[in-house]
Order: C-alpha cells, then structure tokens, then sequence
C-alpha cells in the first residue's frame, strides 16, 4: 500500500514538473493568455487522473517487454533446478521507517489544509464586518483594514476605505472585476488543493505563483483594451503602496510583478499561427510522455493475469500462494518463537478445501504438498518454542488455508492435502 502511494505520489509530481517546465520554456512569453490559463489548469488537473488511468498496451510492450521477458526466464531455469526446494517469506522488522514517513507526510498535509481552510475563514468573517454594495453586478466589501490590498474573491471585491476617496478608484475596482468575471479564484483553489499533496514538489509551488501571475496577464490584457489611455493604468500598478497587506489565496492588486506585467503589456501580440503552431507541437509531445505514467496495472493483460491466479492448477500453485499470503506472527517474532505446524485437509470434487485439521493425515488418499518456509528477521535471542506458544502459528496456517483459492488440479481433487509449514528467525 506504502509502496503504491509513493509510486503516485512520484508520478503525480513528475507529470506535475514536465507541465511546468513546458509552460515555462515555450510558452510563457506569449500573449495567448487563455492557452496559458488552461495549460497551467492542466498542469493541476492530469497528476490525479494519469496515474490512474490504464497504460495503452503499446507503450506497456515499449517500457516493459524486455524486463518482463528477462522475468519469466529466471522463473522458469529456477523451477526446473531448485522446484522442490521451500519457499521463503521474509518479514519485516517491526518498526517501519515507511510508516513513519508516511505519517510526517499526513501530519505535514494536515498542517496545510487548516491553514488554507483559516485563511478562508479570515476571508468570510472580513466580509461580515464590511459594509457591502454593489458593483456592476458583484458585491464590493468595504473593509475597515486601511493596510489590505484590494482583492477579489469569487463575486466580491474587496476594497479598503481609503480606496475610495482615490481618482483611480474605478482601475482598480475594473481591475477586480475581472478578476471575478472570469473566475480566477477556482484556479487558486485547485492549486492550493494539489499543494496540500504535493507541498514536497517544488514545481507545486511555483505552479501556484505562475497561475497567480498569468491571472494578472489576463486582466491587464484585458483592461489596456477597454481603456483610452493605457498609460493611467501603468502608473496605477507603479503607485501603489508596496507595504500593503497581500493574501496567497485570493486575486491581490499586486505590486511585485509590476515590471515584467508593464513589459508584457508593452510586447507585441504573439501571431495567431505561431501561438496555435506552438500548442500543436507541444500537446502531442506532452501526450505520449504522460502515457508513460499511467498505470500498467490496469491493463487488460494484467487483469487476464489475475484471473489465471485464481485457481490452483498445480503443486508449484499451492505453494506460491502460501509463500505470498503467509505472515509470520507478531508475538512470535517479538518473543524470538520458532515452531512448524502439519496441517490437512479436505478437497471436494468443486476444488474447495475444506475441514482443516492439525497434525498429519491419515489413510491412504492422502497427497503429501511439501515444506514451505517462512521466515522473518530476529528482534532478539531466539528462543527455544514453547508448546503453547504453537497455537499462534496454527492460527495463521488456518487463517490461510480458508483463503485457499479452488484448487483445479486432478491430482488433488476429493483427497487429503497434508502441508508442512515452517517458521524460522534469521
């Protein structure tokens, strides 16, 4: 389980940094800002969904044919050389530096999301102490705070007392509606979300201050457009008070990307073809380097695969499950015990085992499986097995054999399987 979430965790992550890396060396210096807008929500989007999705069977062949080939050989000259002898289970120590990483990593998460979830909190209890109107269509909040920067979240703009005495008071609020016309705040949200997850990455975070940046690219392109003099606007993002209070979560009439917001407005349109051409070649590149984060779990042939495991169609079957499913006792283990059990039981003519019994079988229909091994790494001195302490093991042999799956193979159906299965510290 520890192992399938940071195998997505490092997916998610990459897929996260590729995106970001594109964005940002080919397509951040053009004024296609709604290409940009949905690229970076994207790059927030894809690493929940890749990673679970089935990875196409071509690539799976291209990434994997070779290993899995490699795979199937060694099983094979091990089955023909070594087929009778025990199978190895090795557990691990009982302190998991896994668990424990992974446990900084919730606490960590947690961290974040209640300072998101305060931040947003401030926000709704500021605007119940404002004095709130109307503005083209939006709620305008004053708010008593002097010191804040004017900001928009979701339909309402947030606006100091001070501002409205200002000549410029109309740039600003334009400025702030269009921050709510076009939605800015979902885009923030989905970036704190995947920062919560992703806090590790650095990509994440500068995720979060590109999609904040190109917000303001988006206004002021949109903005120099509608206004007579585009240079009153300039001089507003000049002027402002640079020691103004300034939220993360929120759309801030910001200061501290004056200079590269006046040069882009100032640069020359990107040419439609040019803009378009750019997405073209990028998008397919992008495509086919996700497909190899998807899952190759989810595959049609891996899925065949299981059903195969199923059923038990053979000795070397009966004795892979056991060597998968067994766990060797925690108690045993933090005691140093050591101890085998002989169990048997009943096969139907359906294949289902049945009435598991201790000890050896008896009678003439009995088919001998073997010896499976298992074993885990020592706490301590090994001790010598005390009988009471064998009901842990027959416990666990039980709790195994009643997960058998139905057993397929003539040789075994409508008899007695006798099982030697014993526990060894190293």
């Amino acid at each position: 389980m520890v192992e399938l979430f940071l195998e997505s965790q490092i997916k998610g992550g990459s897929i996260l940094a590729i995106s970001v890396l594109i964005y940002v060396l080919v397509l951040s210096n053009d004024r296609f800002f709604k290409r940009n807008r949905l690229w970076l929500l994207s790059s927030l989007i894809l690493p929940w969904i890749v990673p679970l999705l089935a990875m196409p069977v071509w690539i799976k062949e291209l990434l994997f044919d070779s290993e899995e080939t490699a795979t199937q050989l060694s099983t094979s000259i091990l089955s023909n050389t070594m087929g009778q002898l025990p199978i190895s289970i090795f557990s691990k120590n009982s302190f998991s530096w896994e668990l424990l990483g992974l446990s900084l990593y919730c606490f960590i998460c947690f961290v974040l999301l209640i300072r998101l979830l305060w931040g947003y909190r401030y926000i709704i209890n500021l605007r119940r102490q404002s004095n709130c109107k109307t503005y083209k269509g939006f709620t305008l909040a004053i708010i008593p705070d002097i010191k804040a920067k004017p900001f928009s979240f979701f339909h309402t703009i947030y606006i100091p007392e001070e501002m409205e005495k200002r000549d410029d008071k109309n740039l600003i609020l334009e400025h702030e509606r269009k921050h709510c016309a076009e939605l800015h705040s979902i885009d923030l949200i989905l970036a704190e979300c995947l920062l919560i997850f992703q806090w590790w990455n650095p990509f994440a975070w500068w995720a979060r201050k590109l999609i904040a940046q190109n917000h303001e690219f988006c206004v002021d392109n949109a903005l120099i457009k509608q206004i007579a003099q585009p240079k009153d606007y300039q001089y507003l993002l000049v002027n402002l008070i640079s020691d103004q209070k300034q939220s993360r979560l929120v759309n801030n009439f910001n200061k501290s990307l004056t200079k590269k917001r006046i040069i882009m407005m100032k640069k020359s349109n990107t040419r439609n073809i040019t803009g378009w051409l750019k997405g073209l070649i990028v998008i397919p590149s992008l495509a086919l380097i996700l497909m190899a984060f998807t899952n190759p779990n989810l595959s049609d042939e891996n899925k065949t695969e299981d059903k195969k495991t199923e059923t038990i169609a053979n000795k070397m079957d009966f004795q892979h499950f056991i060597a998968r499913s067994i766990k060797y006792p925690l108690e045993a283990k933090k005691n140093g015990i050591q101890g085998e059990v002989i169990a048997h039981f009943s096969v139907s003519k359906k294949g289902k085992a049945s009435s598991i019994i201790m000890g050896h079988a008896k009678g003439d229909n009995v088919f001998i499986m073997g010896e499976v091994v298992a074993t885990a790494l020592k706490q301590g001195n090994i001790k010598q097995k005390p009988s009471s302490q064998n009901v842990l093991f027959e416990k666990e042999v039980t709790r195994l054999l009643k997960k058998l799956p139905l057993i397929s193979d003539q040789k075994m159906i409508g008899k007695t399987i006798e099982i030697k299965v014993q526990f060894m510290l190293q």
